[in-house]
C-alpha cells in the first residue's frame, strides 16, 4: 500500500516538473539574455550621454573615461569601444567573436558599443539552470514527504482493519472500531463487525440446537438401550438373544455418535488417532448389515487381513465405512465388496459393487454438500462428512472408480502386536474404541465375555466367501494379491 501511494504521487511530481518544468526553464533562460542585454543597453545609454556631456563642453574623450565606466560594473566583464572622427578608442577586455553587444550613435555623431563575452552570458545561464534544478528537487523531495506522510495515514487504518478481521475470524474481538478519520475505512470496518455479530450468532444458535437435539436423542436411545439389555438377559431363544445383541450394539455407536455431538462445540482441537483394528470393525459391520443385504437379495464380500491396524478414530472411522456400504446398498448392485490391502507405510479400505456407478458428470462433485446422484432422495451430506472425518484423522476419502463405483480410504499404517511384520512400536499400545461409558459401560464385560466365546467358535472355521444371506468375513493372508498394497 505505501509502496503504491509512493509510486503514484512520484509519477504525478515527476509528470508535473516535466510538463511545468522545461517550459519554466526555457522561459526564465529567455529572461536571463534579455537581462543582460537590458544592462548591456542601460550601460551603452550612459556612455553615450557621457561622451555627448564632454564633446559638448569641448572636452576629450579618452581611454581613462571608458576605463573608470568599464570598472563601475562590477557583475560583468564589458568592453566599451567609441569611434569618433575616424578615431577608434577602447576599454575593457576583448569580447571574442561570439560575444553580445549593441551599439549606437551619439548626437555628436560618435558610435558607441557595448560587448558583453559569451562566457559572462553562459555562466549567468549555468546559474539560472542550477536554480531550475534546486526547484525540480525541492518539489519532488516534498512530493515524495507528502507521498509517504499520505501512505502512513491510508496504510495504518488499513493494517488495523486487517488485524481486526483475523480478531472476529478467531472471536477475540469485541472492542468497538475506533474511527480512523477515512469514512470507506470506517464503513468497511463497521460492515465487517457487524457480520461478524451476526456471523457468531448464527454458529452459536447452530451449536444450541445440535447440543439440544442430542440431548433429546440421548434419553429415548437410553431407554432403548436398557429395553434391549433387558431383552438380551431374559430372553430364552437364542435367535432372539443375537437380534438384541447387534442391535445393542448399533443402539451404543448411535449413542457415542450423540455423545460426540454433544462435546463437538465444547472440543478445543483435533481428536488423536489412535490404533484401530480393522478386522473388529469390518467384522462389526458384517454382522449389522447382513439382513439388509439378505433381504435385497445381495451379497456383502468383506477380504481383511488377520492383523491389519491403522492409525485412526475408532467410531469415526466406523461411521464412514458404514456410510460407504449403505451408499453401495441403496444404489450400487450385485456383490459389495469391502477390501483392504496395506503396506508399511499405508492401508486401503475399498468398498466397491457391481452396479451402474456414479455419473461421470458428477466425479469428485459426489464429495460436495447437497450433491446427490440421480434418484437419490438424500440430503447429499454423507459422503461430505465421511471425507471431512477422515481427513480430520489425517487420511482420504477418494472416489477411485466411477463405473462401478469404487471408493478408497487411504490411511496410515499402524503397529499391531499380532502383525510380524511390522512389529509394535516402542510403548504403543493398540486402541480399542472410545472408553465406553453409562450403560455402555455396564454390558461391556459380559459382551466381552461372549464375544470371546463366538470367537473361538468361528476360529474353527476359515470361510473363503460371503454368501448371500449369510454374511461372514474370510481368512485373507497378509500378503499377495488380495491383502498387499502396491
Amino acid at each position: 500500500m505505501q509502496l503504491r501511494v509512493l509510486q503514484a504521487t512520484l509519477m504525478t511530481v515527476l509528470l508535473a516538473v516535466l510538463l511545468l518544468g522545461i517550459p519554466l526553464g526555457a522561459a526564465w533562460l529567455t529572461a536571463v539574455r534579455d537581462n543582460l542585454s537590458a544592462q548591456a543597453g542601460t550601460l551603452l545609454q550612459d556612455v553615450i550621454s557621457e561622451t555627448d556631456h564632454r564633446l559638448n563642453e569641448g572636452l576629450p574623450i579618452d581611454e581613462t573615461m571608458l576605463q573608470e565606466t568599464v570598472d563601475q560594473v562590477v557583475n560583468l566583464d564589458v568592453q566599451i569601444a567609441v569611434n569618433y572622427q575616424n578615431a577608434e578608442l577602447e576599454a575593457g577586455e576583448d569580447a571574442g567573436p561570439d560575444a553580445l553587444q549593441q551599439s549606437a550613435q551619439g548626437v555628436n555623431g560618435q558610435i558607441v558599443t557595448v560587448r558583453i563575452p559569451q562566457s559572462d552570458v553562459r555562466a549567468h545561464t549555468a546559474s539560472a539552470w542550477v536554480l531550475i534544478l534546486v526547484a525540480a528537487i525541492s518539489a519532488i523531495a516534498i512530493g515524495v514527504s507528502v507521498a509517504l506522510w499520505q501512505a502512513q495515514r491510508l496504510s495504518a487504518p488499513l493494517v488495523r482493519l486487517t488485524r481486526r478481521a483475523e480478531e472476529l475470524g478467531s472471536g477475540r474481538s469485541r472492542s468497538e472500531w475506533k474511527p480512523s478519520g477515512i469514512a470507506e475505512i470506517d464503513t468497511v470496518a463497521v460492515e465487517l463487525t457487524r457480520s461478524g455479530a451476526m456471523l457468531t450468532e448464527r454458529l452459536e444458535a447452530e451449536s444450541a440446537l445440535a447440543s439440544d437435539a442430542s440431548h433429546q436423542l440421548r434419553t429415548p436411545l437410553t431407554a432403548l438401550s436398557m429395553r434391549l439389555d433387558e431383552i438380551l438377559a431374559t430372553s430364552s431363544e437364542e435367535w432372539v438373544r443375537e437380534e438384541a445383541r447387534v442391535s445393542l450394539e448399533q443402539v451404543d455407536r448411535l449413542t457415542q455418535v450423540v455423545h460426540d455431538l454433544i462435546n463437538a462445540p465444547r472440543a478445543s482441537q483435533r481428536r488423536t488417532p489412535g490404533v484401530v483394528d480393522l478386522r473388529q470393525v469390518l467384522v462389526q459391520q458384517a454382522e449389522e448389515w447382513k439382513h439388509a443385504f439378505r433381504g435385497a437379495e445381495r451379497e456383502l464380500r468383506i477380504q481383511v487381513p488377520h492383523a491389519a491396524a491403522v492409525w485412526a478414530s475408532h467410531g469415526p472411522l466406523t461411521q464412514v465405512i458404514a456410510t460407504l456400504i449403505e451408499n453401495s446398498l441403496a444404489h450400487g448392485g450385485g456383490t459389495t465388496r469391502v477390501k483392504v490391502r496395506r503396506n508399511e507405510q499405508s492401508t486401503v479400505i475399498e468398498v466397491s459393487d457391481e452396479g451402474e456407478g456414479i455419473d461421470p458428470s458428477l466425479g469428485q462433485r459426489i464429495f460436495e454438500r447437497s450433491v446427490s446422484g440421480k434418484g437419490s432422495s438424500g440430503t447429499g451430506v454423507g459422503l461430505a462428512l465421511a471425507r471431512t472425518l477422515v481427513e480430520d484423522d489425517g487420511g482420504r476419502l477418494e472416489l477411485i472408480d466411477e463405473r462401478p463405483a469404487r471408493f478408497g480410504i487411504f490411511l496410515s499404517t499402524a503397529p499391531a502386536p499380532e502383525d510380524p511384520e511390522l512389529g509394535n512400536a516402542e510403548g504403543q499400545q493398540p486402541s480399542a474404541p472410545a472408553k465406553p461409558h453409562g450403560l455402555v459401560a455396564r454390558r461391556e464385560k459380559r459382551r466381552a465375555e461372549r464375544h470371546q466365546r463366538e470367537a473361538a467358535a468361528s476360529a474353527a472355521t476359515t470361510p473363503e466367501a460371503l454368501a448371500t444371506g449369510a454374511v461372514s468375513v474370510p481368512r485373507v493372508e497378509d500378503t499377495g494379491e488380495s491383502g498387499a498394497l502396491h
